[in-house]
């Protein structure tokens, strides 16, 4: 019996990648650069893509330039990422991105601090923060340091919040609300 095409170009294109792979490395059991063999981390990821699920359902992407595992630790540290948040029906709610972050492997909850931006879809919502802390169970934000948020043409900052990651639901103790004109194009300040 002679194997289908298909078959055939599987089977090659498997066999090259495998020839292609092999003949990269310098010297037998090369696997990493200088740079990366100097890292204490169990592995080192780059250009990590992965995506969390609850209860069978996609509900984020997390990207990140370098993740670090650590074999005593249940937990990834991740440098430079981005978690895309998928709302009830699957559409984009909201992005998150931070320099860098802590992803629990036991309960799916993610720390992020430095630079810390979540852009919900539509009405220019934008929250800006040093760190918060996402607590997969609940699918909720948390931030225990001031924040400044921009709906619309409205800003509101606080010191402490609680968050759907959409930005619908918004909430703090003592929230200062300052009126910013048009919204879209105002110019947003950070947190200090």
């Amino acid at each position: 019996m002679t194997p289908s095409p298909r078959f055939r170009f599987t089977a090659t294109v498997a066999v090259a990648a495998l020839i292609g792979a092999s003949c990269g490395l310098d010297k037998p059991g090369e696997v990493a650069s200088e740079e990366l063999l100097g890292f204490d981390a169990d592995q080192v990821m780059v250009d990590l893509e992965t995506y969390m699920t609850r209860e069978g359902l996609r509900r984020a992407r997390l990207i990140a330039d370098t993740a670090f595992t650590y074999q005593d630790e249940a937990r990834v540290r991740l440098q430079n990422l981005e978690i895309t948040f998928y709302a009830e029906g699957g559409e984009t709610g909201g992005v998150l991105t931070a320099r860098s972050g802590v992803y629990e492997l036991e309960s799916g909850d993610i720390s992020v601090d430095g630079n810390v931006v979540v852009v919900g879809e539509g009405q220019g919502k934008r929250l800006a923060t040093d760190r918060l802390r996402y607590v997969a169970e609940a699918d909720s934000l948390y931030g225990d340091t001031a924040f400044v948020f921009h709906r619309g043409g409205v800003e509101m900052r606080g010191a402490s919040f609680v968050s759907d990651p959409e930005l619908e639901n918004i909430q703090t103790e003592s929230p200062s609300f300052v009126s910013q004109g048009t919204g879209a194009g105002a110019p947003i300040e950070e947190p200090q």
